[in-house]
């Protein structure tokens, strides 16, 4: 199958660990990200660490491998390292258009979907050891005098970086600036924002009403993004919801009271980290990132192919060192985590993590990578270079002797 390894061999890891992090795990880079977006975030992550990897790998022995070459003629030993890190590199860039390919078509091919959702309560049943069942905050009654009103979350499958907008219709049996505070026909979603509040904010009017009010939302059109459409009842994501106002003894409002001129639009749980999918300018710098990574690599090559000539087991403790790296590199995981966990200083001591995040930055979001990082990684990858390339050249002579 030839180069097409290169395709097929990071998809079928993702297939693994999207089964492992994000089924049985529920891994999520945020609230905000839906399955779609976490599996390209973990792609782009894994297509570089592969590549990677298998400089390491395949280098640490490819000394010890040829060894019949480097005593019978005279052959540049160096030149083996910087071949395996070059042709990983390749091959690593025969499957990042793969992971390109993925990000166009959701982001100019397809609109992601907006849904009206209620927030779900847990409620304890009696009898039950652990309370699973849920209810619909926004079915609970609410009263004319009611503080805090219900909202309801105007969401998208996936956040954009552009404005959208989602047109309503409201109905029900409630009458707009009397019994709730009217809301606008137009809701905007900001850029990199997947979810806004819609907040449904009583008014007392004073008459009493022998019936429930009602207040129905229904979204009747998009600007940039797709209606959803609920294919069953019991589908928390609806296109249209209703909250009931139950009637209240309390005296009308005065005109100029503050809840008439309450915000009824406005973010929830607003997620500053949230980088919406997209391509940009920005993947002008993917040559610089191929550069510093074959820097880095290489000085690593240089490093451990000389090691393992002198210590055998080298080759065997740097594939479980690799696996350790890997699995202390967020690639299957938001970084977030590592940080809530108390070791955020593992990721300014990981390299890796630096070179991964600027991919990510520029293959899936369009952004330019952050440049002090970038300038970190290249002060320690010809670090990684300098010691290497003099370890290897030092040592030169010895290998005939010791192969």
């Amino acid at each position: 199958m030839g180069f097409f390894w290169s395709v097929i061999f990071p998809i079928i890891n993702l297939f693994v660990y999207m089964f492992v992090f994000r089924i049985v795990l529920n891994t999520r880079w945020s609230d905000s990200q839906g399955a779609t977006e976490v599996a390209l975030v973990m792609l782009a992550g894994i297509v570089v660490w592969t590549g990677f990897a298998e400089t390491i790998s395949r280098s640490t022995n490819c000394l010890v491998e040829h060894a019949n070459l480097i005593k019978k003629v005279v052959f540049p030993s160096q030149l083996l390292p910087a071949y395996l890190t070059i042709s990983s590199l390749v091959n690593m860039a025969i499957g990042l258009p793969v992971v390109v390919a993925m990000i166009a078509l959701l982001t100019y091919a397809s609109e992601p979907d907006a849904h009206l959702e209620l927030d779900l309560i847990k409620v304890a049943v009696e009898g039950q050891e652990h309370p699973k069942t849920m209810i619909n905050e926004g079915s609970l009654l609410m009263g004319e005098t009611d503080p805090d009103g219900r909202t309801l979350r105007l969401q998208l499958s996936r956040g954009l970086s552009s404005h959208a907008r989602v047109r309503i219709e409201v109905g029900g049996t409630a009458t707009p600036g009397e019994d709730y505070v009217a809301l606008p026909e137009w809701i905007e979603i900001p850029p990199a924002q997947v979810k806004t509040a819609i907040r449904i904010q009583p008014l007392a009017d004073g008459i009493a009403e022998d019936a429930r009010e009602t207040v129905t939302i229904k979204l009747v059109e998009g600007d940039g993004v797709e209606l959803y459409m609920p294919e069953r009842d019991l589908d928390p994501r609806q296109n249209m919801l209703t909250v009931q106002i139950a009637d209240s003894a309390a005296p009308a409002l005065p005109a100029d009271h503050e809840l008439r001129s309450v915000d009824t639009v406005g973010p929830y749980n607003f997620e500053p980290g949230y980088k919406p999918l997209g391509l940009g300018l920005s993947m002008v710098v993917l040559p610089l990132l191929f550069l510093l990574q074959g820097l880095f690599t290489v000085g690593l090559a240089f490093f451990l192919s000389t090691l393992n000539v002198f210590l055998r087991d080298t080759f065997h403790l740097v594939g479980v060192g690799v696996t350790v790296w890997m699995f202390g590199t967020p690639i299957f995981y938001p970084a977030a985590m590592v940080e809530r966990a108390g070791f955020g200083w593992m990721l300014n001591l990981n390299p890796m993590y630096w070179l991964i995040e600027a991919y990510r930055d520029v293959l899936i979001h369009g952004l330019w990578p952050n440049w002090m990082a970038l300038l970190a990684f290249f002060i320690v990858s010809m670090g990684v270079l300098t010691v290497g390339s003099r370890f290897f050249k030092a040592q030169t002579h010895r290998f005939p002797d010791l192969l």
